[in-house]
């Protein structure tokens, strides 16, 4: 069954969005990259220039570490 409303995209990053083409899929790290931003939008911390190049070490990473890293986020978010 088709879904009347699409799923919204997601709030990509300025910094980040530079760096993705829409031709092509997204690999893992920068599948990683897209939900660590979200997580931090959502913990409302907002990424500076020179946060990128910890973002993208911490994307690089396997999918448990990310996921760690975003559990982590949100008990910030819950914190507030």
């Amino acid at each position: 069954m088709p879904l009347n409303h699409p799923t919204p995209p997601l709030p990509i990053s300025a910094l980040l969005r530079v760096q993705m083409r829409a031709d092509q899929e997204l690999p893992a790290s920068q599948a990683h990259q897209v939900l660590l931003h979200c997580a931090l939008d959502a913990a409302c911390i907002t990424p500076r220039t020179s946060d990128l190049r910890a973002i993208t070490s911490i994307a690089e990473l396997d999918y448990q570490a990310v996921a760690t890293v975003i559990r982590w986020l949100r008990t910030l978010t819950d914190r507030r």
